[in-house]
């Protein structure tokens, strides 16, 4: 971590120098099925990275099947880096797209507001 994440920007770098992300969480998200999802994760969709995850009952909430792959088990782990590898460069447009319409702020902070009773950000 001290050489990838000392700061924002050798972090940005190592994302945007990776592939893809593959999460493996803590079990205790992945028992309770409690919908974690990582905010790393967020980070390499939005670089255009695909991200492959261990199944924390996430998908419900985000779009699943393309760029952003979620697994049981090793050979579903499997099986999705190589779908990921079969045609990166959809995949990796698919990513931005899903962090554009799914975790971009001006989208999630107003239902979320919304959801606790804010009219405006303002007003909390």
């Amino acid at each position: 971590p001290q050489l990838v994440a000392c700061d924002a920007s050798s972090f940005r770098t190592f994302v945007s120098e990776s592939r893809a992300e593959i999460g493996i969480p803590k079990s205790g998200y992945v028992e309770s099925r409690s919908g974690w999802f990582s905010d790393r994760s967020a980070c390499y969709l939005a670089s255009g990275r695909p991200v492959i995850a261990a199944s924390t009952g996430f998908e419900p909430y985000l779009p699943t099947g393309e760029c952003l792959l979620s697994f049981q088990g090793v050979d579903e782990a499997a099986e999705c880096i190589a779908a990921v590898n079969a045609d990166y460069a959809a995949q990796s447009a698919a990513a931005r797209r899903i962090a554009e319409e799914h975790l971009d702020s001006d989208r999630v902070l107003p239902r979320m507001l919304e959801a606790i009773g804010c009219a405006a950000a303002v007003q909390c």
